[in-house]
């Protein structure tokens, strides 16, 4: 009885073959779930994946923290009328954006920050978040330069679009010029929080890892660059994903921003250029469509 339980332990734990892939029967779908489970724990490429779906779920459609429902029933998401809500911090108008704002930045940069240093041991530099290095800065402002310049006309004519009117300024109802550039200010944080979990740990994470960290996982290209191409090319996807339900102009430029994006961040070493380029454009698009002055 034990040869038998040792015997089918092992076949379930085994790897895989092409033969068994063409051929699968009950024993394969269970080894399926068994090692897409087990690369969650035991992987760094499925802890990256893995952490980064959890988070990205507990913040919600679209950073609206959908879960805080479940303890107060009172939470609307943010970009609801004030009039329509209960005030949280009395003296901030924008109460519920700003919790949102701040709630994106703990889960998805302090959170990540917490892995990378305790359970995968690596630098935060390895992950995009320190400052372009000696060699790469002059390049590094150039892309903040030219990624902003080319896309200001880009969100100019997208503050024209009714879908987006709609949608942006996600708080609308500024009392003075002086409330919106606070709100802008407090805005920053979720450019962080969205820059850095797309293209700081998951594009960081996943073209940071070797291929003889993965020797039983199959694919992969040889040296650093294991996930090659497809570490840039998972990050757009998912960040599109997030995206979805946004109006038309927002959703299809982030394809573009997406991938352009990554792949700056990535030449130059450093996430910064690509989320001071982020947050001005955006706060060119609320001014745009609010005029505050």
């Amino acid at each position: 009885m034990k040869a038998t339980i040792r015997k089918f332990f092992n076949q379930f734990t085994d790897e895989f073959d092409d033969i068994e892939l063409k051929e699968p029967d009950y024993l394969t779908i269970l080894k399926l779930i068994w090692h897409v489970v087990k690369s969650l724990f035991k992987e760094r490429p499925g802890q990256i994946i893995g952490s980064t779906f959890i988070l990205l779920m507990i913040w919600g459609y679209h950073g609206e923290l959908e879960l805080v429902k479940l303890f107060w029933k009172g939470w609307v998401a943010p970009g609801t009328p004030p009039s329509e809500r209960i005030p949280i911090i009395p003296w901030i108008p924008w109460d519920y954006e700003i919790i949102s704002f701040f709630a994106g930045a703990f889960l998805l940069v302090i959170i990540p920050i917490i892995l990378i240093k305790s359970f995968y041991k690596l630098p935060l530099f390895n992950f995009g978040l320190g400052l372009p290095p000696k060699g790469r800065r002059v390049f590094a402002l150039w892309t903040f330069i030219v990624l902003t310049t080319i896309c200001l006309p880009v969100f100019y004519f997208g503050a024209q679009d009714e879908s987006m009117q709609r949608v942006y300024p996600i708080f609308k109802s500024f009392s003075s010029s002086r409330q919106f550039i606070l709100y802008e200010l407090t805005y920053l944080p979720f450019f962080i929080a969205i820059e850095f979990i797309f293209r700081g740990y998951l594009l960081f994470g996943l073209a940071g890892v070797r291929d003889n960290e993965n020797k039983n996982s199959g694919g992969g290209a040889p040296g650093v660059f294991y996930f090659s191409k497809y570490a840039l090319l998972i990050q757009m996807l998912s960040y599109t994903a997030w995206h979805l339900g946004k109006p038309i102009p927002e959703l299809w430029g982030t394809i573009v921003w997406g991938l352009a994006a990554g792949i700056l961040a990535y030449a130059s070493r450093s996430i910064w250029p690509v989320i001071l380029s982020h947050w001005l454009l955006n706060v060119f698009i609320d001014a745009v469509i609010i005029k505050p002055f």
